[in-house]
């Protein structure tokens, strides 16, 4: 696989203001050290007024950081966490990454309800990593999901995916596997040729070794060694997972495809579907307009 030695010069930290353990907050101070990137530090409270502990926890965490070489701004952001005040701050610093510490937000409020990291999964313009209840150091291995349909933007998305994946490891000196989980119902593929034909099991059988074509034909294009190839079947989520689990991937590097909301209610997306398990982190990076 190529080498993408471009380093990170902005990191933005959305972390909860407070002294409790926070991995997106040591998976960040982690990466600055390797990248000598600017931690742009954006302290998160509940509470309607920024109040003294959380400014005195904020100040001690600044001088901390500068105390350690890492260059380091912050403030402060109160009340309840808006994805349009969070997307105007991204916007303002113009981050190279930015890191969050999952919201927390129930099971039930996840089934019925955005919340704000899966708000911006859909429209942060920079990757994001929301990290998970491993996060707290750097990656030893990344995985980038990728996927192999013909359709309009996979390419550009695929080379992003990779592309970002390989950015981070080349920042913390991680091993780069490449995977595509093949859903178990049958999506017929777009080739005019198969197009109207009812499912069996001799065409299940051929629809696999397609994807099994397709996804050897991507893979030698980036120059994946063959031992970091993972073509897997299953709910793709639950999938990616259980592959991370078994080959110790501490990120999972996913595209975002952007949907309607009726395709969103439906079905969802991998990216989104990744942030409810929050074992592995999860780097989302977006379809390029």
């Amino acid at each position: 696989m190529t080498n993408n030695s471009a380093s990170y010069q902005r990191i933005l930290l959305m972390v909860p203001a407070g002294s409790g353990p926070c991995p997106a907050l040591a998976q960040g101070i982690a990466l600055a050290r390797r990248t000598q990137a600017r931690i742009i530090l954006q302290a998160c409270t509940e509470a309607g007024d920024a109040d003294a502990d959380s400014a005195s926890w904020l100040a001690s965490t600044l001088t901390l950081l500068r105390g350690e070489g890492i260059e380091a701004s912050g403030h402060l952001l109160a009340g309840p966490l808006k994805p349009d005040a969070l997307l105007a701050d991204i916007g303002r610093f113009a981050p190279d990454l930015v890191i969050k510490q999952p919201g927390k937000n129930s099971a039930l409020r996840r089934l019925f309800s955005t919340p704000e990291d899966q708000a911006l999964a859909r429209q942060c313009p920079v990757p994001l990593m929301v990290v998970g209840s491993r996060g707290d150091h750097v990656p030893h291995r990344v995985l980038a999901a990728v996927d192999i349909v013909e359709a309009a933007g996979a390419d550009d998305l695929n080379a992003g995916v990779i592309a970002q994946a390989e950015r981070l490891a080349a920042a913390t000196g991680a091993e780069v596997h490449v995977a595509h989980a093949v859903e178990p119902v049958i999506n017929m593929p777009e080739d005019a040729g198969l197009q109207g034909v009812a499912a069996t099991p001799v065409l299940t059988e051929e629809l696999q070794a397609l994807h099994r074509e397709r996804f050897r034909i991507l893979a030698d294009r980036y120059r994946v060694p063959e031992p970091r190839r993972h073509l897997v079947f299953g709910s793709v989520d639950i999938a990616l997972e259980e592959l991370s689990e078994r080959i110790g991937a501490e990120v999972i590097v996913a595209g975002h495809h952007p949907r309607g909301a009726l395709e969103r209610f439906l079905v969802g997306s991998t990216s989104e579907h990744l942030l409810s398990h929050g074992k592995q982190s999860v780097l989302i990076v977006r379809q390029p307009h």
